[in-house]
């Protein structure tokens, strides 16, 4: 059964049961109230014929007539004439000696279950009648019986009854179409509600409800819509993650293939011929640089993975320090450029190792984009409460504007073929902007061709070095 159907079903058995208990007590109180007033008027006629009664008795008495038979069959005869009485009886020794009114059975109300006494009134059905009866205990050892017809009282009652049932079902029914229109009317919201829960577990993860009740469903609503912008925005950080994986394999694959092949060829040269020695010089010497190159990638690699799987202890490290030592390391590759450093006397928090790897690859890559002679300066321009600002900045040929964004992509390069020939492996500033990232730090690059470079790298500070 739907939540509709339960909560129409509940409401009308609410109403029906209140209903008929609120309709019950007013019809039984009408009831009750009329027979009360038709028994205090009935006690008064009987009372009065009572009276007449004993009055003749005791006018009879004091004249000195005859107290017989005949006396009170001509006594009840006057007082039913001038009393009014439709049904009353005169009786002594169980033997009747008066009666009027075919409806009251005497020999009926002295059974041994349903014995009259004197002073009350009982209640008997007659067939389809309804009558009331009341004895009395007169002068003389007369009793005086009388009955009264109340069968239009409990008619009357029947027929409120029926009235009763006739509007209750009525309004049943109205009640029914109206709480049926208003639980629809309630019910949609958590009806679109569940439709859209279905349709975003089908993978509509932009489904909006955007249900505005003023009410809890609307702040069921609102929470539903929060949930699913969290679940689409998982989603997309899942695909994205999934998708830069695929890319990351495929580019690490085909960045391996070029340096395999041209391995496995001048190998399979010197190996099924038999070169003369500039040309195995030259077999070897390429052999040797490519697999220096796949030994920077598969370094640079495994640093990359370390970055995300094994956690990093932060120290006080001098800044000073890690430029010296990032500018020995780059010895190699300075093309004939000039390297000026200057640390402001600053101390980092983080790894000495990884920030020189850092700088490494930052002085490297300024190298390789300058001409012999060029200044590469790599200087600490500020320090706040907590960080350092360090600029790597060279004046060499500089990244085009529409490549800026994408130089830090696993395996991107500028110029390929003049990163292959000076053994560059794409993974450089990769590696440079996720060290800042692991510390807390960041990494900009700005840059106009033909004019050069400048790399800016924030990096947090020592604590100590903050609290001074």
């Amino acid at each position: 059964m739907r939540f509709s159907q339960k909560l129409v079903t509940t409401m009308l058995l609410v109403i029906a049961a209140f209903f008929s208990v609120g309709g019950g007590v007013l019809v039984n109180g009408s009831f009750s109230d009329r027979m009360e007033s038709a028994g205090q008027q009935e006690q008064e006629i009987h009372a009065m014929l009572c009276g007449m009664v004993e009055d003749r008795y005791l006018t009879a008495n004091g004249q000195g007539e005859t107290i017989d038979n005949a006396f009170w069959q001509d006594a009840g005869s006057r007082v039913a004439a001038n009393g009014g009485a439709q049904s009353m009886a005169l009786s002594r020794n169980e033997e009747c000696l008066y009666a009027i009114g075919a409806d009251l059975p005497l020999t009926g109300i002295q059974t041994a279950e349903t014995a009259l006494t004197s002073g009350s009134s009982m209640l008997r059905r007659s067939g389809s009648r309804v009558i009331r009866y009341y004895r009395s205990a007169l002068l003389g050892g007369i009793t005086l019986d009388s009955a009264f017809d109340v069968t239009e009282i409990y008619n009357a009652r029947d027929k409120s009854l029926r009235r009763f049932l006739v509007l209750e079902g009525a309004v049943i029914l109205g009640a029914a179409a109206v709480i049926w229109l208003i639980s629809r009317r309630l019910t949609r919201p958590l009806a679109l509600l569940t439709a859209a829960s279905t349709r975003m577990a089908a993978g509509d993860y932009a489904l909006r409800t955007n249900i505005q009740t003023g009410d809890e469903i609307g702040l069921l609503s609102e929470a539903f819509d929060k949930m699913a912008q969290a679940v689409q925005e998982k989603i997309a950080a899942l695909e994205l993650s999934v998708r830069q994986r695929d890319d990351f394999v495929g580019a690490f694959t085909h960045e391996l293939k070029t340096p395999m092949t041209g391995i496995i060829g001048y190998s399979d040269l010197l190996r099924s011929m038999q070169p003369d020695p500039d040309e195995q010089r030259q077999a070897a010497g390429a052999i040797f640089r490519e697999a220096r190159r796949l030994e920077s990638l598969s370094g640079k690699l495994l640093q990359l993975m370390g970055l995300d799987d094994t956690p990093v202890e932060c120290v006080p490290v001098p800044l000073e320090t890690v430029l010296r030592a990032a500018v020995q390391a780059a010895e190699p590759a300075r093309n004939g450029c000039t390297i000026e450093t200057d640390a402001a006397g600053a101390v980092l928090c983080g790894d000495a190792d990884l920030y020189t790897d850092l700088f490494l690859n930052l002085l490297t890559n300024a190298a390789r984009a300058c001409h012999d002679g060029q200044v590469i300066r790599a200087v600490c321009t500020s320090v706040s409460e907590d960080q350092a600002v360090i600029e790597v900045q060279d004046h060499g040929c500089g990244i085009p504007a529409d490549q800026l964004e994408r130089v830090t992509e696993p395996f991107y390069m500028v110029d390929k073929s003049r990163s292959r020939r000076q053994g560059g492996s794409g993974l450089g500033l990769t590696l440079c902007r996720r060290i800042a990232e692991t510390f807390g730090g960041s990494l900009v690059i700005h840059s106009t061709v033909g004019q050069g470079t400048t790399v800016v790298v924030t990096l947090p500070l020592a604590r100590k070095e903050a609290d001074q």
